[in-house]
């Protein structure tokens, strides 16, 4: 597949550029014919679009991030508010961009949107990329004409998203780091120090304890192959039965059952949800999206499958003229404080902004949990390695107890 550039008129006699894909150059005028396009000139792949070519390639191992995503769009919603035109805009981002993979995104996006796409049907080619709720938005905001508002309420969202995100992250990174650094202690203490220690028992006759016995057992196998061969095997296959079981209804539904009802853990889960929750309806209602579409919209983002249940039953409870506070004051995931505030938000005909308001609260309760889950987890961690290294220590000079004990 190359780049071709090609100039075309259009019915109304415009002039239209564009750049398209293609196996070959009679293949794009063959495209642009059935778009009844009138055909000027047609470019054959030049440099620039081998390059863009080559980075779109090479840019198939590269990720799109939370935080990649937020940058451009608060820039797009920028460029747009100060009056430039939506491809003007698209054509600075695509030079701006750091992400090698979301600039050659951006660049298909620009081309769909030069064949006659709108913006929102050109994102809808990458959904992989634009969640369902970045597209709904967008149309949203193109049939109401307010772009660059829905445009900055996504920017909103998503920097709150990668707040989130990076204080989860930040926060655990040096749980991790000492779990991690007490792993590689542990096991370098099995492999290069027990053996040591083992040589010198025996020649002495005597049985070994059992705790010796089992980590000397242990150190032995982590030298075989075999043991990395069946470690893989187990890890990715019960990875595979994990996300199987997660896929049925039934799976997943004890899944999150079970993740709520963590102690100290789950509160912080279902909090996390229950934000998703209100910011995600919260932005779709004041970018002008019917509640029922919106709804639709939202299952999936909490990440909890007994909010996506409830949101089924609010959505008839609604079509049947019942207000959404009531169907959500039968399940138990939804606080009474939620209830009310929804409650409030309906009478006073500003559902959006109490959603705003109540996720804003939630993301408060996040971090202030976090705070508290890390200065529960910290001296935990530090037991735990204190006891995994314990562990290996007595297990080395148990022996010499027993020793001892043959001598006197």
């Amino acid at each position: 597949m190359a780049l071709y550039n090609y100039k075309v008129k259009n019915f109304q006699g415009e002039l239209l550029t564009g750049v398209l894909e293609g196996v070959s150059e009679s293949a794009v005028i063959a495209e642009l014919r059935n778009k009844k396009y009138f055909i000027l000139d047609i470019i054959p792949p030049s440099a620039l679009s081998r390059d863009l070519a080559s980075k779109s390639s090479f840019s198939l191992f590269a990720r799109i991030s939370t935080r990649d995503l937020s940058i451009f769009t608060r820039q797009f919603s920028i460029l747009i508010n100060s009056g430039m035109s939506l491809m003007e805009s698209l054509s600075v981002l695509v030079d701006q961009t750091v992400n090698k993979k979301l600039q050659s995104v951006l660049i298909d996006v620009r081309e769909k949107i030069e064949s006659g796409l709108s913006l929102s049907e050109s994102l809808l080619k990458h959904k992989n990329v634009f969640s369902r709720l970045y597209i709904s938005m967008v149309n949203a905001g193109e049939m109401a004409g307010i772009l660059d508002r829905t445009l900055n309420d996504l920017a909103i969202f998503l920097e709150k998203e990668n707040t989130i995100q990076l204080q989860i992250k930040n926060k655990t990174a040096y749980p991790k780091f000492v779990l991690g650094f007490a792993v590689v202690v542990m096991l370098a203490l099995i492999i290069f120090i027990i053996p040591i220690f083992q040589d010198a028992y025996s020649g002495l006759g005597a049985q070994l304890p059992a705790l010796t016995r089992v980590v000397i057992k242990f150190g032995n196998a982590l030298k075989t192959p075999w043991f990395y061969l069946i470690a893989a095997v187990v890890f990715i296959g019960g990875r595979f039965l994990l996300r199987k079981a997660l896929l049925t209804p039934k799976g997943r539904y004890y899944f999150d059952t079970i993740r709520i009802n963590i102690p100290k853990l789950g509160p912080l889960v279902k909090i996390i949800a229950l934000s998703r929750f209100a910011r995600t309806l919260g932005v779709l209602l004041a970018s002008g999206v019917p509640i029922l579409k919106s709804l639709d919209i939202v299952k999936g983002v909490s990440n909890n499958v007994i909010i996506d249940n409830a949101i089924n039953e609010i959505k008839d409870s609604i079509r049947q003229g019942e207000n959404i506070s009531i169907p959500l004051s039968r399940f138990k995931i939804f606080p009474k404080m939620f209830i009310q505030m929804v409650n409030v938000g309906e009478k006073s005909g500003t559902l959006d902004i109490i959603l705003g308001k109540v996720a804003d609260f939630y993301d408060s309760e996040i971090s202030s949990t976090i705070e508290i889950l890390m200065t529960i987890l910290e001296p935990l961690m530090l037991v735990l390695v204190a006891g995994m290294i314990a562990v290996v220590v007595i297990a080395m000079y148990l022996p010499m107890f027993k020793i001892f004990q043959y001598i006197q």
